[in-house]
């Protein structure tokens, strides 16, 4: 979405849009900071209307960890995925996307995936009800069973990086599939919509194409 430049007039109103997105920079800004907790910056994020710059790493982030960019026959490369996603998909024009754009906020910051709140409470607890679990059971369990991925995962890496953007591949891998595993559904929707955003780029290249043994479509395109 495109964020106006500010009114230099001081008696202008300031506009939602820069408001919020002010907010988020600033929360982006203290991410290493004790000052804030992280349900702190998760509420900033849950806020706000976060511009590009706020989640464009670890957006190229899950393109990397999704793809085999390191096989060296793979003929296109992450900046092309990447350009090829924003064209077909509109992230920032189109109001559907704003929350994966808050997800992905959130997504950058690993700690916040253990506290994280469900991002869609009200789709929790329905998932609960339709499974016939106590909610507030159903919850407590879900927030267990993803202190336990976070922790194990903390381990593993054991170097104490604060962003999904600084892992090394293998460990951005390990972590967008904690997503998958996660017990709430918010989370695992995610893990599949990123990926599913990702192939779908990736595979509607034509220098894609010829990788995999695809002709192309029978019908040939009109150009206009």
């Amino acid at each position: 979405m495109h964020i106006p430049h500010p009114d230099r007039d001081p008696a202008a109103a300031l506009s939602r849009r820069t408001f919020l997105s002010s907010c988020s920079a600033l929360a982006l800004s203290f991410a290493g900071c004790a000052r804030l907790s992280p349900l702190t910056r998760a509420a900033y994020a849950l806020v706000s209307d976060p511009p590009f710059a706020a989640y464009k790493a670890a957006l190229a982030g899950i393109i990397r960890a999704v793809l085999p960019f390191e096989r060296s026959a793979f003929p296109v490369t992450p900046a092309q995925v990447e350009a090829q996603l924003l064209r077909l998909f509109e992230l920032e024009q189109d109001a559907r996307f704003l929350s994966l754009q808050k997800t992905l906020v959130f997504f950058e910051q690993i700690e916040l995936f253990a506290d994280l709140a469900p991002i869609d409470a009200e789709l929790t607890v329905r998932d609960a009800r339709e499974r016939g679990l106590d909610v507030g059971a159903a919850v407590s369990a879900m927030r267990r069973q993803d202190r336990q991925l976070a922790d194990a995962f903390a381990h593993s890496r054991g170097d104490g990086l604060p962003n999904f953007s600084a892992l090394r591949l293998v460990q951005q891998r390990e972590y967008f599939d904690l997503w998958r595993q996660s017990g709430f559904l918010v989370k695992q929707q995610f893990y599949a919509s990123a990926r599913s955003l990702v192939m779908i780029s990736a595979y509607s290249m034509e220098g894609v194409w010829t990788a995999i043994g695809y002709e192309g479509p029978w019908l040939p395109r009109t150009r206009t």
